[in-house]
């Protein structure tokens, strides 16, 4: 999706069909999302949808309304209509790694880290070395 200019974001927050802007992406609200998949299956155009809601097409790449109806109609089948009403933000996202409880490990997964650790504290002081050789140079 192209970014949206400040007043593009502004008018978009107004519509009550919109829950959230950001400069990359529209939020929709559920009950949008489904008036918006039975209104195609009802044979209305994305485009018009979109129109209807107050929403200007014209601020999103070409086919912005077809592949967002696409995709909650693909929602809509596969889940059921209720899956269009939770969020789906962050499901998919890794997070940040859990860190390691040092009393949880065995002593081979502990003996490996330090091993690793020495290694390089090893490769740190060859760099180190070879900095100072380069700066007497």
């Amino acid at each position: 999706m192209q970014s949206l200019s400040d007043y593009q974001r502004r008018v978009l927050l107004k519509n009550p069909n919109v829950e959230k802007v950001t400069t990359n992406h529209v939020i929709y609200h559920s009950h949008f999302k489904i008036k918006a998949v039975e209104k195609y299956l009802d044979g209305a155009t994305p485009n018009d949808i979109f129109e209807n809601a107050d929403i200007d097409p014209r601020y999103f790449i070409k086919n912005y309304c077809r592949l967002c109806i696409k995709r909650w109609k693909k929602k809509y089948f596969e889940e059921g209509k209720a899956s269009l009403t939770v969020s789906q933000q962050g499901k998919m996202a890794t997070g940040r790694p859990k860190s390691i409880n040092p009393d949880e490990l065995n002593i081979e997964e502990l003996r490996a880290i330090v091993e690793i650790q020495e290694e390089l504290i090893i490769m740190l002081k060859k760099n180190r070395a070879l900095a100072r050789k380069k700066k007497v140079k």
